[in-house]
């Protein structure tokens, strides 16, 4: 049987997307089993079923930006969601192309390409606002408990930064138009098969309508501060499986101060190596010895792996699937 030419891209990237798939889970499954022999499976279990419960905060955000007549039903944007982060996070890619994936999973499943990339877009700045939210709360709280450290002022300054570039950001989307929103907006709406050049109009109109329901922005926004908190709420659990009694104000500083490195090193594919010194600095400032400092490290990359492995696998299934209809 012969492959439609149209159809070869896809069915070549299904095929890399597999191939790394497979690798990242032949390497990283003996750090996972690694890890699992360190902790209690109740308090494994425990972390697992804190983010599972954040990703199901984080698909209600992105449901907020959805109107009804939109066909977003709130599970599938939890599994938009789960595709967003698994791709972006879990594989070796940038985390455009998280963003990427995550809009194609819930146009496929209905709603309308512009509206697909609109609430992309929307989820994206107001998860980033609520994200500079927390990570100031955490570091005001960090200078508090940890006065003189070195951490502070780059961080405060690359805050800074982060908050203009978000004004930026909501002006871009609002109609002004820059040739870099314009290339990620394209970047997104033309992996989902429609002619996204031809589009642009629509997908402006979607925008506009999304940033006049205030409201919705407004909640979705809260709710993704909600969702920033409950990542300190999964970090000290994770602390606690490990045998570290850390309150969850210490576990809340660290989470929001990690955030904020890893936010300043968006650009490193997969942010290898970034998150491991992070928490070994960070453990050290709170009198958390480096071993296990590194070992929350490496819990947090094993639930990670738990949750992305499962959801990779599904949706290559799905997209397989697809493809195969279309031969």
């Amino acid at each position: 049987m012969s492959i439609n030419s149209k159809l070869l891209p896809p069915v070549l990237a299904l095929a890399g997307v597999a191939v790394i798939t497979g690798l990242v889970i032949y390497f990283g499954a003996g750090d996972v089993l690694h890890v699992l022999t360190s902790v209690k499976p109740a308090g494994f279990g425990a972390y697992v079923l804190a983010q599972l419960i954040i990703v199901l905060g984080l698909g209600l955000c992105w449901r907020m930006l959805l109107r009804s007549r939109h066909h977003g039903s709130f599970w599938l944007c939890v599994w938009g969601r789960l595709v967003r982060d698994a791709t972006g996070e879990f594989l070796p890619f940038s985390q455009v192309g998280g963003f990427v994936l995550g809009a194609r999973v819930i146009s496929l499943g209905g709603v309308a390409m512009s509206d697909a990339v609109a609430s992309t877009l929307g989820d994206i700045t107001t998860e980033f606002l609520a994200q500079l939210t927390f990570v100031g709360i955490g570091l005001v709280v960090f200078s508090r408990k940890v006065p003189g450290s070195a951490l502070v002022v780059p961080i405060a300054i690359g805050l800074c930064v982060a908050l203009a570039s978000s004004v930026g950001l909501i002006l871009a989307q609002r109609g002004t138009g820059t040739k870099l929103f314009r290339g990620l907006a394209m970047k997104i709406a033309g992996s989902v098969g429609q002619g996204a050049a031809d589009n642009f109009d629509r997908l402006q109109a979607a925008l506009d309508t999304m940033y006049g329901e205030r409201d919705r922005l407004a909640l979705c926004a809260f709710f993704h501060l909600v969702c920033w908190f409950g990542t300190a709420t999964a970090s000290f659990v994770g602390f606690h499986a490990l045998g570290v009694p850390l309150s969850w104000l210490d576990a809340m500083c660290i989470e929001a101060i990690l955030h904020a490195i890893m936010a300043l090193a968006f650009f490193i594919p997969g942010r290898v190596g970034i998150q491991e010194a992070a928490y070994t600095v960070l453990g050290g400032v709170f009198g958390i010895p480096p071993e296990i400092a590194l070992s929350l490290s490496l819990l947090r990359r094993a639930r990670d792996f738990v949750i992305a492995v499962p959801v990779l696998l599904v949706w290559q299934g799905l997209e397989a699937k697809k493809l195969k209809a279309a031969l």
